[in-house]
């Protein structure tokens, strides 16, 4: 049987409100894929512009229907100090394998966000 090399890989998605604008909804595509079989072991964020918003606004990061960053608000610490380091939410913190290649997305509720840049680091094993 042959070796397989398998190593870890960072996706980053970028969510830019001049790019993406901020209206509410559930999977705002920032047009990066995740690919099947990978196995996500962690997030990160890093915040270029602090988001803004005219109401309380959340905001959910998600690898597909996965999601790594339950909805949060949008002037919480997770996003406006630089490099917030979150786990996956929705598997208890614990790695998850995608069965599908998965876009990572956004989800805005609550109010729409009037301003913003942040990206997103998807670190997995593949």
């Amino acid at each position: 049987m042959a070796n397989e090399f398998y190593g870890v890989r960072v996706a980053k998605a970028t969510y830019d409100f001049d790019v993406h604008g901020g209206a509410t909804g559930d999977g705002q595509s920032l047009g990066v894929i995740v690919p099947e079989g990978a196995i996500i072991m962690r997030c990160t964020g890093n915040v270029q512009t602090t988001l803004a918003s005219d109401g309380s606004a959340t905001v959910a990061i998600n690898v597909g229907s996965t999601e790594l960053n339950a909805a949060t608000a949008f002037d919480d610490a997770t996003y406006v100090a630089a490099d917030v380091h979150y786990d996956t939410a929705a598997s208890g913190d614990t790695p998850v394998v995608l069965t599908s290649d998965s876009e990572v997305n956004i989800d805005i509720a609550g109010a729409a966000l009037t301003a913003g840049k942040y990206d997103i680091y998807v670190e997995y094993l593949y």
